[in-house]
């Protein structure tokens, strides 16, 4: 009966542990995707590391799936053409220059810098950016996270 038992508890842990498909959060890059975050679009499970990608990802579903090879690849070109993903036009921004590991999006908040639009995981991002923003913005553009002016 142990043994018995000792399976069934063996099969669901490894089921669970393929839920995220082991892999990492698009939005935030590197974070651990967890089992319980996700978003589901067309019948497919979008994993996440937490509510805030979760939320991101749902308001800005089309932006995300063309931006992010990651997210591209889980479906087929007639389902990002339904689901407009050809319509999109990409920001020439694709992360955060306060939280590099994170991909900002077009209603992301931003900030004027120099006369081009900056945007930001986050109003935390937003007000450390404010303290120095020459500073963050030499940071970024050395990373290549924004362009250069």
């Amino acid at each position: 009966m142990k043994t018995f038992l000792a399976l069934i508890f063996g099969f669901f842990l490894f089921q669970f542990s393929l839920v995220a498909e082991d892999e990492t959060c698009a939005i935030m890059v590197g974070e651990a995707n967890d089992p319980e975050e996700f978003s589901e679009v067309g019948g497919k499970k979008i994993y996440f590391c937490c509510g805030s990608c979760v939320k991101a990802f749902d308001a800005n579903t089309a932006y995300y799936i063309k931006a992010l090879p990651a997210l591209a690849k889980k479906f087929t070109d007639a389902e990002k053409k339904k689901l407009g993903v050809d319509k999109v036009k990409l920001l020439d921004q694709r992360y955060c220059p306060i939280y590099p590991e994170r991909v900002v999006n077009p209603n992301s908040k931003f900030e004027t810098y120099k006369g081009k639009k900056v945007y930001f995981w986050s109003s935390s991002a937003i007000r450390r950016w404010k303290r120095d923003p020459d500073k963050y913005y030499a940071e970024a553009a050395k990373r290549g996270h924004l362009p250069k002016l």
